[in-house]
């Protein structure tokens, strides 16, 4: 599926509230509290990533840069680049491929750990909220989100989509993933989009942030927007269909 050098093979919208701090050392002290409470800390270190950026595999996987992730991507895979309402900043990349589709955000996290932890009630209550339902699992990634939520299609017609949760906690950096679709079903396409999740490299940064900012995402060098709808569905409410070619921007609501 992804391409390599010299050879070819198999690789493999969240909200988060936080107080805001203006030093590494004041963040990662209320997380470390946090994650001891809950005792919640996954056995991820090891899975075969995501990676940071440091700690990058020479596996020849391709990578599209855009800023604060490296995504591993395939000829036929579609990037929509999600802006807030204001259009001032890129939130997070849509990932499309025929018909499922994978939402990721890098976010910054305390070094100890816990945000996801943390996220989890919240998303919990919002999904339950629109009507959906939704369950925590233990999974490939740790402790996972599954859940169906309600969609109108073009046409008006209501339907409940299947959505899965994933997060993975790095070295104080946390990548969010919304699958939805046919990537959240059993049996459909979930183990490719697991495999772009897994490829994909987060950029840090060494400035001071809090727990659930968004990292700074950016356009790859050289991209040109393609059309695209003047705004975009939020994740419990997102039409997947067939993509078209080139990079997209659209406004996430």
């Amino acid at each position: 599926m992804f391409k390599r050098k010299a050879r070819a093979g198999k690789t493999a919208a969240a909200e988060a509230t936080a107080a805001h701090v203006t030093a590494d050392e004041q963040i990662d002290a209320e997380a470390d509290s946090v994650g001891a409470a809950d005792g919640d800390v996954s056995p991820q270190s090891a899975l075969p990533g995501p990676y940071d950026v440091s700690e990058v595999p020479d596996n020849g996987v391709v990578r599209v840069d855009v800023g604060a992730m490296r995504i591993a991507t395939f000829p036929d895979l579609q990037l929509s680049f999600e802006t807030d309402p204001t259009q001032s900043r890129f939130m997070s990349i849509l990932a499309i491929y025929q018909d499922g589709a994978m939402r990721m955000q890098p976010l910054a996290a305390p070094r100890s750990g816990g945000l996801w932890a943390e996220m989890r009630p919240a998303i919990m209550a919002s999904i339950k909220q629109s009507g959906g339902d939704v369950d925590e699992v233990e999974g490939e990634f740790g402790i996972e989100l599954l859940g169906v939520v309600p969609v109108v299609t073009p046409d008006g017609e209501q339907l409940r989509q299947p959505i899965r949760l994933i997060a993975y906690e790095g070295q104080r950096w946390m990548l969010h993933a919304v699958f939805m679709a046919a990537a959240a079903e059993e049996g459909g396409k979930a183990e490719m989009f697991e495999d772009i999740l897994r490829q994909t490299v987060v950029v840090r940064g060494e400035q001071p942030m809090a727990p659930g900012d968004v990292l700074t995402i950016s356009l790859p060098p050289g991209a040109t927007p393609a059309a695209a709808p003047q705004e975009s569905a939020p994740a419990d409410d997102i039409e997947i269909g067939p993509p078209e070619p080139g990079v997209h921007v659209t406004e996430t609501r």
